[in-house]
């Protein structure tokens, strides 16, 4: 009996070599991925819907970016290119693929702004189980008819913000406006080398369109920002029912800015605190701001995701003038925390010979 001869699709074939030349290619890094892991370094947990919500505002970001270059690019600067003219005109990405595969989106920068962005979208969850959206939105509301006309305009402005940057229905926002001009750097060089990659082009035409847009960068117009001015004003009136930020009566951007003025910290500090277990970093900042047991009782209540509870005698028994301490130091600059840890083992390691 004959023996019956089956042609292999090459096609098939061949896609399996290449993707077994890549998955060869990143082998050396499962090991590093399984011990991530197995072997966190902090105690904060990343649920899956921090993942989620993380990659789909990396993605959004990047198009973006992506899509703000070609149009300086086809638009100002006279460059025709096929794929350049679709970016431009509101066409699909290209360059997440490459980029997220090339681990040029693995820095330290761009990997802390999408933690906080995605605890943030979290916080904001949270509340949204303990008050309506109607309730939520008129927390700012109510300062349009403040007796001073600056506060007023102060939150327009920031109701403004917020109403370009909101994305719809369990989405994470994202908004080239609320990035910091160090974010845009850090995302918007390596858009332009990918771009560069996919259609064939000179880099120096791209780069200058990129140069073109951080030039044209202007964060005052950003959520933080807004936020940030109305916090001010609000902190220089003084007025006795706003003494205390909480997040119900600011809604959450508003509370974490007048939070991190009153604490010294930043805004990203403070949301980053939320994500710590029993969000106690975040416990001491309150104390150190001197906020009355049962206002810290139900901010707590408010933000806190799990089963935690704050009891009016664990928060009594934080010390303030160590608090205070504590919070002094994170506020200082991360170049100075960082030398400072260093430092601190150095000393230690020396004394231990």
């Amino acid at each position: 009996m004959a023996q019956r001869v089956f042609p292999m699709d090459r096609t098939k074939q061949n896609d399996i070599i290449r993707r077994a030349t890549a998955m060869a290619d990143k082998a050396a890094f499962v090991a590093d991925d399984f011990a991530q892991a197995l072997f966190p370094k902090t105690d904060v947990v990343f649920n899956d819907r921090m993942r989620s919500n993380a990659r789909q505002y990396l993605r959004s970001v990047l198009g973006q970016i992506e899509m703000r270059i070609c149009q300086i690019a086809t638009q100002d600067l006279g460059v025709s290119q096929d794929m350049l003219l679709t970016i431009g005109q509101g066409g699909d990405g290209q360059s997440f693929a490459m980029l997220e595969r090339s681990g040029l989106l693995n820095t330290a920068e761009i990997v802390q702004h999408l933690f906080v962005k995605a605890q943030q979208s979290e916080l904001a969850a949270r509340l949204l189980q303990k008050i309506s959206q109607e309730d939520l939105e008129s927390t700012l509301t109510r300062h349009l008819d403040h007796a001073d006309p600056v506060v007023a305009e102060a939150a327009m402005g920031l109701l403004v913000a917020q109403s370009k940057s909101s994305g719809a229905a369990n989405e994470i926002a994202a908004s080239l406006a609320d990035l910091s001009p160090e974010i845009v750097y850090a995302f918007a060089w390596p858009v332009t080398a990918a771009l560069a990659r996919l259609s064939g082009l000179p880099g120096a035409q791209l780069q200058q369109a990129t140069e073109r847009l951080l030039a044209a960068h202007d964060e005052s117009a950003g959520v933080a920002r807004k936020a940030e001015r109305l916090a001010q004003l609000l902190d220089q009136a003084k007025t006795e029912t706003d003494s205390i930020p909480h997040p119900m009566r600011d809604g959450l951007t508003l509370f974490v800015a007048r939070l991190a003025r009153k604490s010294g910290l930043t805004s990203d500090q403070i949301i980053s605190f939320t994500a710590e277990p029993s969000m106690a970093r975040f416990v001491v900042v309150m104390r150190a701001a001197d906020f009355p047991v049962q206002d810290a009782l139900s901010i707590f209540a408010a933000l806190d995701g799990g089963d935690h509870i704050l009891t009016a005698a664990t928060y009594g028994e934080v010390d303030r003038d160590r608090s205070l301490a504590l919070v002094s130091r994170w506020a200082s600059t991360h170049a100075y925390q960082n030398a400072e840890r260093v430092l601190s083992r150095a000393y230690l390691s020396d004394q231990a010979e």
